[in-house]
């Protein structure tokens, strides 16, 4: 962007801003996921998100209806289900490119605040002293040990957006779905050796790339195999990895494949017949497939989804009276808002067994 253009650009803002008689000066003020003291109008009515997937948490708090300018990502071809659930985002202004957009775009949409994730403090001051604009930073979380950071920011966003309803009944939802796969499964009997294969980190990956700390498993009260690995070896940004040996030395019961890294699994298969005999998984043909749930972070509504087919798989007496696609929707509406389930089994697939071709209903 040449300075002359970034001048008149900030010249079309201040002039907007005036011409509206908006009002930013500050009258609350809310502590941000870095510890970050950040002052802000009483009314929020428009927002922006960027950096890895804030967009997704602001719309499971109900914020689609104040996002008011969108990063690069979020305008192409991708499978994420807050755009499939609300494709109007992707008509929004640009605010730049993907994991930090640009000062000059965002203040051109002239949001009342600004959502950072993956951020330091260090970079959200300097992202707030270049534009003037509220930069509240978030952190991710995850359903399993980090689920109170996960809660947490959701109910930083209903506080910044007054959406605290939303996340209350969010938050409720999802401890009562946890609460009930645990219940289903607690009087199991046989603890069940599983594996989970195929989870993508910045890319596609195989069979030896797995999740030691995967929360279905977790919800489930099941051995998931790969839990052994030294915590030294486990990243959840660069990914965990396994050599095959390694897997058919845990043998695990049933073989679960994350379904972004199916193609490289059933390539792997075609390749290693010999050694997929020594797996009884295969042999007896206990090899499932997952949906994405680590697709530009993770789809927390989609290890949900995960977790109740897995039950369905591991304890069908339990989760007999359990229509799949009925829970998948309900639990997309409480996320996302819509009932997406139809179309989200178009671009990735069902659940089926991937050896037998057996799909699930």
């Amino acid at each position: 962007m040449s300075k002359f253009y970034a001048i008149f650009l900030l010249l079309l803002v201040f002039a907007c801003q005036a011409k509206s008689g908006k009002n930013s000066v500050p009258t609350r003020k809310v502590t941000d996921a870095l510890g970050r003291e950040v002052a802000l109008p009483d009314t929020v009515n428009r927002a922006v998100c960027i950096r890895a997937s804030a967009i997704r948490l602001v719309t499971y708090a109900g914020g689609v209806p104040f996002i008011c300018g969108v990063e690069e990502q979020e305008t192409r071809e991708n499978v994420f289900t807050h755009l499939l659930a609300h494709p109007e985002l992707g008509k929004k202004p640009l605010i730049g490119p993907q994991m930090g957009g640009d000062a000059e775009l965002i203040m051109a949409v002239q949001p009342d605040v600004i959502f950072m994730s993956s951020t330091t403090a260090g970079d959200a001051d300097d992202l707030q002293r270049r534009t003037g604009i509220p930069v509240v930073a978030l952190e991710y979380g995850d359903l399993g040990a980090k689920r109170p950071i996960f809660y947490a920011s959701l109910q930083r966003i209903g506080e910044v957006l007054h959406t605290e309803g939303r996340v209350d009944s969010l938050i409720r939802y999802t401890e009562n779905q946890i609460a009930e796969l645990q219940q289903r499964t607690q009087h199991k009997g046989e603890n069940k050796r599983v594996y989970v294969g195929g989870i993508a980190y910045k890319g596609l990956k195989g069979i030896t790339s797995t999740d030691p700390y995967y929360a279905a498993f977790g919800f489930l009260g099941v051995d998931n195999v790969a839990s052994a690995i030294d915590s030294a070896y486990v990243s959840p940004i660069t990914g965990t990895y396994i050599d095959w040996e390694q897997l058919v030395d845990w043998d695990p019961e049933v073989i679960f494949i994350d379904r972004s890294g199916w193609p490289l699994v059933n390539e792997d298969f075609k390749n290693r017949e010999k050694l997929n005999q020594l797996l009884a998984a295969y042999r007896n043909q206990q090899v499932y497939a997952l949906w994405p749930y680590n697709n530009n972070h993770t789809n927390f509504e989609v290890m949900l989804i995960n977790a109740w087919y897995a039950g369905k798989i591991l304890f069908p007496d339990q989760f007999q009276d359990i229509s799949l696609r009925d829970k998948t929707d309900e639990i997309l509406v409480e996320f996302v808002g819509q009932p997406i389930g139809q179309e989200l089994r178009t671009k990735w697939g069902d659940y089926e067994n991937l050896l037998t071709e057996n799909h699930e209903r």
